[in-house]
């Protein structure tokens, strides 16, 4: 996996899930502690993006399940490593939440995310400069009851920053139940589907 840096692909960004061979999803479900990157260990160099440039990650292969992708965001403190910082708390942001489709909710290519292999979203431009963990999730919905949900966590530095307050803050595990209705949605039952988590902040 890559972090993507407005047309520029940067590699080495993004750190090694525990599963690189397979590709599988977090076997823990959405409570599990490996919901929040699903890292093993292994560090990261750190990229550079300027608040209100586009920020992206690319996957080895397209997603191939209907579900969405999102994006968070959170801030390392003051004079701590981002390389060695876990992210735990209430630390994180969405950026971007992918809007479901009108119809045809349980076909994968009726998802904008659908066969895709690189998804980016845009730094709000009132993001604060410092280093952050950016988390990006697929959630697959597939399988009703059952979500399997993707993740993995890139490291950049936020230049040009600006004075805005991000939120709401949230934490992984903890902001998505194992019931919520975000993850068990049945996409072929009919309703409207609320990807969860908190509101994306713009910035």
């Amino acid at each position: 996996m890559r972090v993507v840096n407005i047309a520029l692909f940067l590699t080495g960004h993004v750190r090694q899930v525990k599963n690189p061979e397979s590709n599988d999803f977090v076997a823990g479900g959405p409570t599990s502690p490996d919901i929040r990157c699903y890292q093993n260990g292994k560090k990261a160099e750190t990229g550079t993006v300027a608040a209100g440039g586009t920020l992206g990650i690319g996957a080895s292969q397209g997603v191939f399940h209907p579900g969405p992708i999102q994006f968070y965001m959170a801030k390392a403190p003051e004079g701590v490593d981002i390389a060695n910082w876990d992210g735990a708390g209430n630390v994180w942001f969405k950026t971007y939440s992918e809007k479901p489709p009108a119809s045809k909710l349980g076909e994968v290519s009726s998802w904008a995310s659908g066969n895709k292999q690189e998804f980016t979203f845009t730094v709000p431009k009132n993001t604060p400069s410092g280093n952050y963990l950016v988390r990006i999730e697929h959630i697959a919905l597939h399988n009703t009851g059952k979500p399997q949900i993707y993740v993995a966590c890139g490291q950049v530095t936020v230049t040009n920053g600006g004075n805005g307050t991000p939120g709401p803050l949230v934490a992984f595990p903890g902001v998505y139940a194992a019931n919520d209705p975000g993850v068990v949605f049945n996409l072929y039952g009919g309703g409207q589907y609320k990807a969860p988590g908190p509101s994306v902040w713009t910035g």
